[in-house]
């Protein structure tokens, strides 16, 4: 018998982003692996207990500006990310940095 264990890491992401927003992930070669939809990005948080151990893009799609597109390459493991801001000026950080942009 063979056992395969594949250990799920969490990737938490805090909205505080003045904007609706899709949030989701990929292969970071297009394949969308989880997409968590539209959020109301400010005040609201998103988690995802089985995001994988190896690297992977989270990404943040403005609604009302979507060509805004922005992402993050994760290497994979537990994560947490900050989106902050509004349309003119935002970004993505990680979430234990508060001296810029991770992103």
């Amino acid at each position: 018998m063979i056992v395969h264990i594949i250990q799920a890491a969490t990737l938490t992401v805090v909205l505080s982003f003045v904007s609706a927003c899709r949030v989701y992930v990929t292969d970071c070669n297009g394949k969308i692996l989880r997409n968590a939809g539209k959020k109301y990005c400010n005040g609201d948080h998103w988690h995802w207990d089985q995001a994988p151990g190896t690297p992977y893009c989270l990404h943040i799609q403005p609604l009302t500006e979507p060509q805004s597109n922005r992402y993050c390459k994760v290497s994979g493991g537990e994560a947490c990310y900050k989106v902050d801001g509004d349309l003119t000026n935002w970004g993505i950080y990680k979430c234990n940095v508060t001296d810029g942009r991770t992103c």
